[in-house]
């Protein structure tokens, strides 16, 4: 077992992705260090395992909070995962129907959704993603870890969270979308399971984003790092602000913590 240094997160879009939704030569090489440095690098995204197991294929990453919190990874081990009960599920679905909003569910390996509709074509375009296969019955055939809604109608977001106050949390990631998770569940909370699992609170702990939806992982880490591109609500909340993700922001951040400086020695246990 490795003896790690520090821990830091990454989120994907508009983080450590670039326009393309790919992880440039730059940023390999700068996950590739930290881990010759002892520094555990890990993913924090509201993606499904599957995407991010493809994104990073080309790095060193095996470690990753996913699914904004509903199924976190260690080194390929699964540590905990959280399935929607199928009557909370069935409801949910029955109310996006009511408000004429499609409706995709996400397992550990697959996504799936009962029909396409524009608006959800518009937020796969922007995350450079496939658009989820077609089935009506999906959702009776697999464990869904997340729900992802379809809609550009924010007005309507508070009425989601009045309904299911007690069983749900809704994200507004996108203009188009909002991702679906049980009540608790959080990449703060998936964050903090993953160092529980490690016994590793004791250790520096860092995170990078850009978005509404990683103030919560600022808040399970002793340092928070906001992208350049980052919106103001978001730096306002981070411990510093870097170069934005197309200006090698990721590198700029992790030498301005000295993250990237090689270790004379590699200790494993």
């Amino acid at each position: 077992m490795k003896r790690w240094k520090a821990l830091v997160f990454f989120d994907l879009d508009g983080t450590l992705l670039d326009t393309q939704s790919k992880i440039s030569k730059e940023n390999q090489q700068a996950i590739q260090a930290l881990r010759q440095n002892n520094i555990l690098p890990l993913i924090a995204s509201g993606r499904s395992p599957q995407e991010i197991k493809q994104i990073t294929a080309k790095t060193s990453i095996h470690s990753y909070v996913s699914l904004n919190g509903q199924y976190n990874v260690v080194e390929n081990q699964v540590v905990s995962k959280y399935a929607f009960p199928i009557n909370i599920l069935l409801k949910l679905m029955d109310v996006a129907r009511l408000f004429n909003h499609s409706f995709a569910c996400y397992s550990d390996k697959e996504y799936a959704a009962c029909y396409r509709d524009e608006i959800m074509e518009k937020l796969y375009r922007l995350d450079n993603a496939p658009l989820p296969r077609l089935s009506t019955d999906f959702h009776l055939k697999n464990e869904i870890y997340m729900g992802y809604l379809f809609s550009e109608e924010e007005v309507k977001d508070a009425l989601y969270q009045e309904i299911f106050a007690d069983t749900l949390t809704f994200y507004r990631d996108s203009p188009y979308s909002l991702a679906v998770v049980l009540k608790g569940q959080s990449k703060k909370a998936g964050i903090q399971q993953i160092i529980h699992h490690l016994g590793l609170a004791h250790l520096p702990t860092y995170a990078f984003g850009d978005g509404n939806n990683d103030l919560g992982m600022f808040e399970a880490v002793r340092t928070s790092i906001a992208m350049g591109n980052a919106s103001e609500n978001v730096k306002k909340y981070a411990d510093f602000v870097t170069k934005s993700h197309v200006e090698d922001g990721i590198r700029f951040g992790l030498n301005h913590f000295k993250l990237l400086t090689r270790k004379e020695e590699n200790n494993d246990y």
